[in-house]
């Protein structure tokens, strides 16, 4: 069966680098301009509307501003997929990965063969153990504050 022509992958080239910009942005608090943007990332500002219409879906809250000169947005927040994209807040994943990297280190500054040291070592492997999946899924309950209470 012939391969179906796919399009060019704009996430990196073009959608990212606009969020990371209008992330920054947003952070000194007010809403962010299309025209802003396209000349802080040096972009056209026909690839920015594009861009931010496409973060629009999940990535920011972009509202519209297009006149008869043609189409334009701005935008006046973000959302959390955003930030996690943009690593303002982390990920389950990126929780997961900092856990298992934790360990390591204390694993590392441990001294060799003493009882802290096989402590951490079987700690960090019973997380490992237990699956990506599973660790990821601790990890989410950790930071959204969706762990069961103790009572």
């Amino acid at each position: 069966m012939d391969e179906q022509p796919r399009l060019a992958d704009v996430w990196a080239s073009r959608d990212y680098p606009v969020l990371v910009a209008v992330a920054q942005m947003l952070e000194q608090g007010r809403s962010v301009q299309a025209v802003e943007v396209a000349e802080a990332i040096g972009r056209p500002q026909h690839d920015v509307v594009l861009a931010l219409n496409n973060l629009g879906h999940m990535h920011l809250i972009v509202k519209d501003s297009s006149t008869y000169d043609g189409p334009d947005n701005y935008v006046t927040g973000i959302r959390p997929e955003g930030l996690e994209a943009t690593g303002q807040w982390p990920s389950s994943d990126v929780a997961a990965e900092r856990l298992i990297a934790a360990l390591d280190a204390l694993v590392d500054n441990a001294p060799e063969n003493s009882p802290k040291h096989k402590r951490l070592v079987a700690a960090r492997n019973g997380l490992l153990g237990i699956g990506r999946d599973v660790l990821v899924n601790v990890g989410s309950a950790v930071i959204t504050g969706q762990l069961p209470s103790s009572s």
